[in-house]
This record gives structure tokens, sequence and C-alpha cells, in this order.
């Protein structure tokens, strides 16, 4: 399986900076809505970390097509639909794993 895009393009640390709720992207730059921010760390060789809203830990990925797949000890946690991706800003569709519903996301790498 191969991903949709430059593999370099997602490595890296990735800051949360909008989510999509009740019809209006809310801006997670602005101090009032710090307390939603996240972000998540592409490794090269396989790893990721993550901090903030969505919970605070470490563990593997993977990438299929327009999806990345994060796990932690081995169990899915999260996975993203890659909307857009390009040079340091993306759009992603997340849903935690267990769960149907999701969260529109826009991220700036770091």
């Amino acid at each position: 399986p191969k991903f949709d895009y430059p593999m370099e393009t997602l490595y890296g640390n990735w800051e949360g900076t909008g989510i999509y709720v009740d019809g209006d992207w809310i801006d997670l730059t602005n101090y009032l809505w710090y307390e939603y921010r996240f972000s998540i760390k592409f490794n090269s060789d396989g790893t990721y970390s993550g901090k903030g809203y969505f919970g605070n830990g470490s563990g593997t990925y993977k990438v299929e097509g327009n999806m990345i797949y994060t796990y932690i000890d081995g169990k899915e946690y999260a996975r993203y639909k890659v909307k857009s991706l390009s040079n340091n800003k993306a759009e992603l569709t997340m849903a935690m794993e267990g769960s149907s519903e999701t969260l529109e996301l826009r991220v700036q790498k770091k």
C-alpha cells in the first residue's frame, strides 16, 4: 500500500489550527480555544507521538491511499482521511477507533 502523497510531506510535527463544529471553523490559535489544541508528530521510522485534546501518548502508524492509521500497543487509536496536504498545511477527517463520528481538522506543520 502506498500513500497518495510524498511521505516526506507527512514527516514532522503538526499542530491543530482548526476544528469544524456546528457549521463553523473554530480557530485553535485563538487563546479562547487553547484547551482544544493538539499536535501530532510523524517520524520516518513509522512511529508517532501526540499530545493535547485527543490524548497524550505515542505509538505506530501506517499509511494507505489517502488514509493515516495510528496505533497504540498494536490497537487502532485514530484514523485520518487526508482531504488535502500540501507544503505545511493539511485538512483531515478524523475518527477515533470504534466510533462512526468524525471531526474535520485543519493542521499546520511547525
